[in-house]
């Protein structure tokens, strides 16, 4: 082969990968307009009128029993509901939707303290802290004691965020929640086909904790049989006891 055959064949190599590239952009465009954007567009109508619904109402949503790693907080008023499409404050083009946020706070009067000791635990605490977001304030304790003490007070203060956003490159939608339930993190793709009413429903109805199916649609048939299976043990154990 020839020095410029050489250059034809990687010229031809080239050009082939970059129409593949613009093939599979004008797809993904493609799957964007017709499939994704309906979708998330009506997760924004639906959402933003129910917050201005729960906004108006002033109708308060109790927790009595937030958090098994904190009981401290107590009971919790879940309230402050704002929504946005930009990820900070404001709406973005509504016919170039990416994302939707619904955000709120579970929250109650005061703060309260507590006392933690070693390194180890004082630093995972910290870092724990700062991932969910919470308010709070620490300082290691002096003492001739060996064992570092820290006391740590936080806020009764929880950021709670629900988003709905397109992952443009898988054609998909993923459902994020953060702090709802026990300081815990949920995330799920559903394809465009399973973005339906039912989803919707379940979202809201999870949001204003009425049930939880969003959470239960996520579990796997598998996982749903050991569920099954060690309930049914548990059962067996307690009726021969």
């Amino acid at each position: 082969m020839s020095i410029l055959d050489e250059l034809r064949q990687k010229a031809d190599q080239k050009k082939a990968a970059q129409l593949q590239q613009e093939s599979t952009r004008q797809n993904l465009e493609s799957i964007y307009q017709s499939e994704l954007l309906p979708k998330i567009q009506y997760f924004y109508d639906c959402l933003n009128e129910t917050v201005k619904h729960l906004n108006f109402l002033e109708e308060p949503i109790l927790i009595n029993s937030y958090s098994s790693r904190y009981p401290q907080f107590g009971e919790l008023s879940q309230k402050d509901y704002k929504i946005n499409t930009d990820g900070y404050s404001g709406l973005a083009d509504y016919n170039r939707l990416m994302q939707v946020n619904v955000t709120f706070f579970c929250a109650a009067e005061g703060d309260f303290t507590y006392t933690l000791e070693s390194k180890r635990l004082i630093e995972a605490e910290v870092a724990f802290l700062h991932v969910r977001r919470l308010a709070f304030t620490w300082k290691t304790q002096s003492e001739a004691s060996a064992i570092e003490r820290a006391s740590f007070t936080i806020k009764r203060k929880i950021p709670v965020s629900f988003k709905v956003e397109i992952d443009y490159q898988l054609s998909v939608l993923k459902v994020t929640v953060n702090n709802h339930e026990n300081l815990e993190f949920f995330s799920k793709n559903y394809s465009p086909e399973q973005v339906d009413d039912d989803l919707l429903d379940a979202l809201i109805s999870y949001l204003m904790r009425r049930d939880n199916r969003l959470i239960m649609l996520a579990i796997s048939e598998a996982h749903k049989t050991i569920i099954q299976s060690n309930l049914a043990l548990h059962q067996q154990e307690q009726s021969v006891t």
